[in-house]
């Protein structure tokens, strides 16, 4: 039962996910408090490491691609041969690729001090 209602919170939509909330489920659910405790975080550990191998490498990717083109804006300044137009545009995806990025990869930093305070204050 306990994994039923782990998948169906990791199914559902949340503005923000909380172990705690997945935890208040289980207990609801009949599970006892320090078992409860457990599985909350072990799911949260499963969710994490699932974002780390998708979320995470689309961060790491994005992040490159805005070294590449800073890289390409600070040649093509200093030979002086590219347009305006050429230095705009990588401009621009430097600019896209880096917030992007950083979103995601402040996103999953978030989701694992989530996971690490609610284990510190479980101690588990």
């Amino acid at each position: 039962m306990q994994e039923e209602i782990i998948s169906t919170y990791f199914s559902e939509h949340h503005k923000q996910r909380r172990v705690a909330d997945l935890e208040q489920r289980l207990i609801a659910d009949g599970t006892p408090a320090p078992e409860a405790s457990i599985a909350a975080a072990k799911g949260f550990d499963a969710y994490f490491s699932k974002q780390m191998r998708s979320t995470g490498v689309k961060a790491g990717i994005f992040l490159a691609v805005a070294l590449l083109c800073l890289v390409r804006i600070i040649t093509l300044t200093n030979r002086e041969e590219g347009s305006f137009m050429q230095v705009s545009l990588s401009l621009a995806l430097v600019a896209f690729a880096l917030v992007r990025g950083l979103i995601w990869g402040i996103q999953l930093f978030a989701l694992k001090e989530e996971i690490s305070t609610f284990k510190d204050l479980r101690r588990l």
